[in-house]
């Protein structure tokens, strides 16, 4: 799909991170917004980062993607005073590492109500606009976790494989509406989610935390380059964007050397596992 000067952009997750760095990269080329994330003062920063750089914010509104009511009164009234959006960015997601025995139902849910339900909420509201308008992009940012099986993200990667099955239908239902569809699963990438990410089962100290957190950023890519590829995705018409090479990698041994692709699952585990039950004491 082209994307020129006056292009609709509807982008949840847009206070920080991925959704955030899509925004500005959608703003110098000219792109009317349309922004949301429940974030509300990350929001309003976005917002008016991106107003004073001479992009052009046509709404902005503080909701959670769970609340269906909430998102389809703020696609009521895009399309009411602006019509039907051109492009539909789900990017909002939150994360959570766990062991089964740690979780309870109210942790699967949240996880699944906003990284899955929210996309489809979104597009609920949106796309059927899309179909009447012959014309239009969906894009949903699912995960690396939404194509393999990671060690203590079982909500999460339920959460993500869900929608990168749910594109993968997208794609073949809406093509005849001239509608495309385009699924990013990033490997790791230096987005405020490290920060807000829930991990339960451990107690660790500050300097834990940070070292933790610096072997992530060490391996992560930046969310500028995610937001180029996901564009770049956008403009091709492509289906899935792995976004960095580490995580294609993996995507690849899981195919073709599964021997190789359960052993690194399992040294991950392995290491997750020391935190969870130091000195290797399982209760």
């Amino acid at each position: 799909m082209e994307i020129t000067e006056g292009t609709k952009v509807f982008v949840t997750g847009a206070a920080s991170g991925i959704g955030r760095s899509t925004t500005f990269a959608l703003a110098t080329m000219g792109c009317r917004l349309f922004l949301t994330d429940r974030n509300e003062k990350g929001l309003q920063e976005t917002a008016e980062m991106v107003s004073e750089s001479g992009g052009e914010v046509c709404l902005v509104r503080a909701l959670d993607v769970s609340n269906y009511e909430d998102v389809k009164a703020f696609a009521e009234e895009i399309h009411g005073d602006f019509g039907p959006v051109d492009i539909v960015m789900n990017v909002a997601g939150i994360a959570l590492f766990a062991l089964l025995e740690d979780m309870t139902y109210s942790h699967w849910k949240k996880i699944i109500d906003v990284n899955l339900l929210g996309p489809i909420h979104t597009i609920q509201c949106f796309v059927p606009e899309m179909i009447r308008a012959k014309k239009g992009h969906v894009v949903n940012v699912s995960s690396l976790a939404g194509l393999i099986g990671l060690p203590w993200h079982a909500a999460y990667c339920a959460s993500k494989a869900g929608l990168v099955r749910m594109s993968e239908v997208m794609r073949t239902d809406l093509k005849q509406h001239h509608v495309g569809v385009t699924v990013v699963c990033p490997g790791g990438v230096d987005t405020p989610i490290k920060h807000t990410v829930e991990i339960l089962g451990v107690e660790l100290s500050p300097g834990r935390v940070s070292e933790l957190k610096e072997r992530f950023a060490h391996h992560a890519i930046t969310p500028e380059r995610v937001a180029s590829q996901i564009i770049n995705a956008v403009r091709k018409n492509k289906y899935m964007v792995i976004t960095s090479p580490r995580a294609r990698f993996f995507y690849f041994c899981k195919h073709h050397f599964p021997p190789l692709f359960y052993y690194v699952l399992d040294h991950i585990s392995d290491f997750m596992n020391s935190i969870r039950y130091p000195g290797g004491s399982k209760v």
